[in-house]
């Protein structure tokens, strides 16, 4: 009788062992979660970010300041954090008067779920005659305002060496 017991207890502690592995399972990128789907988020930023340059190329800054919720900030290097529309305009007023005629976004990756969802990816500022006045890295938080997804925090900087000291 002890060896049908000891046996038993054998396999079933193997079993207990092998079941506890600690292989990983993958997490889809769709979350099934209020019907967030993260590919038609993806579309959703490519044809924000289609429009978000070619508003420096109209001058319409109304359109520019669309493309963030309305308490968004983007965040440039060597300056403060603006947040709201009228700093959000006032920065887009600001790129125009440096001759900013479109800004080319090249989507990376993007993650999250159905609260944020965040954008890597790169940047190529031009103007007159597309001159490349930059190039560079930018990380966008993205949160649903209104049924779309808008920009929420708008981070970069660039690629370009620094200049050299004088």
């Amino acid at each position: 009788m002890k060896q049908p017991f000891l046996f038993s207890l054998a396999i079933g502690a193997s079993l207990a062992f092998f079941s506890c592995s600690s292989e990983k399972t993958e997490t889809p990128s769709i979350t099934a979660s209020a019907g967030f789907n993260l590919d038609s988020v993806k579309a959703e930023i490519a044809a924000s970010n289609a429009t978000y340059g070619a508003s420096f190329a109209s001058g319409d800054s109304t359109a520019f300041v669309a493309h963030y919720t309305s308490d968004g900030c983007v965040m440039p290097a060597n300056a403060p954090k603006l947040c709201g529309a009228g700093p959000i305009n006032a920065f887009f007023n600001g790129g125009l008067k440096m001759g900013i005629k479109d800004i080319k976004l090249s989507t990376e990756e993007v993650m999250g779920g159905p609260d944020v969802v965040v954008e890597t990816g790169s940047y190529e500022i031009l103007g007159d005659k597309a001159v490349s006045f930059d190039k560079g890295k930018f990380i966008v938080a993205w949160k649903k305002e209104n049924g779309k997804w808008k920009m929420h925090r708008d981070i970069w900087n660039t690629s370009n060496p620094a200049p050299a000291a004088k």
